[in-house]
């Protein structure tokens, strides 16, 4: 029996919420083992129902546990992934409605930080696989409105390469977010036009240019300076 205790009086619900997310951590439990039924944990740990029945809620909403129904029903071990972290940011930047300014500041140092890890590990074949999306870039110019959101879309995509490149579930967990709703927040504050997707391709290029020449500082400094480009067409000298 994993080594559960019984469960101080003080914030009660926090401490059954602590015990089990510990004994989970420490391999006590492994993922798809069944926890002791709520009547048992009641034993174990020396709380209500409710105390149990409200802490194995904010397991769940940890994505800790799985509920299942039924006669072979109960809470089950979850693998711990980053997927509640990356719905909770993009949750909170939604509920927030968070500012174009505060978005463009976070993206340069976090993005610039990103593509410094992609120059720095980026091997042949993926870099090659990389600059094949120059060609796409000068795909979407000269099309309006249709070529600046080919631009986001392939700006996405060249996005995930570089997250797939530094391989960090850490970055992938708070710019996949950002990243899936670019889409949204563009519409709501720019209007995409042909000036605005030769704008971008220009600095994409020097960027690319920068990781095949192994040129951390200017990819990092070209990343902030798009970034930024673009947060002066919402908000004009506002960084």
């Amino acid at each position: 029996m994993p080594k559960l205790q019984k469960a101080k009086t003080l914030s009660l619900v926090e401490n059954v919420v602590h015990q089990i997310e510990e004994a989970i951590l420490a391999g006590e439990y492994n993922v798809g083992d069944k926890l002791p039924s709520t009547r048992q944990l009641q034993e174990i740990l020396g709380a209500s129902l409710g105390t149990i029945r409200e802490g194995l809620a904010r397991l769940e909403q940890k994505g800790l546990l799985t509920v299942k129904k039924g006669t072979k029903g109960g809470f089950f071990i979850s693998e711990v992934t980053i997927q509640p972290m990356a719905e909770s940011l993009d949750l909170l930047m939604r509920h927030l409605k968070v500012k174009p300014r505060e978005l463009c500041e976070f993206r340069a140092t976090v993005e610039a930080g990103l593509i410094r890890l992609v120059v720095q590990r980026g091997t042949k074949e993926q870099v090659k696989s990389i600059m094949a999306y120059r060609k796409k870039l000068r795909a979407c110019l000269n099309r309006g409105e249709e070529g600046w959101h080919a631009l986001l879309e392939t700006e996405r995509d060249l996005r995930k390469e570089f997250l797939a490149i530094v391989d960090n579930r850490i970055y992938g967990a708070v710019l996949l977010p950002i990243h899936n709703n670019i889409f949204q927040f563009a519409d709501r504050h720019l209007t995409g036009n042909d000036t605005m997707t030769r704008a971008a391709c220009n600095y994409w290029q020097k960027i690319l240019r920068a990781v095949a020449e192994h040129n951390e500082e200017q990819a990092a400094t070209q990343t902030k300076k798009m970034i930024f480009h673009f947060m002066d067409l919402i908000q004009p000298g506002k960084h």
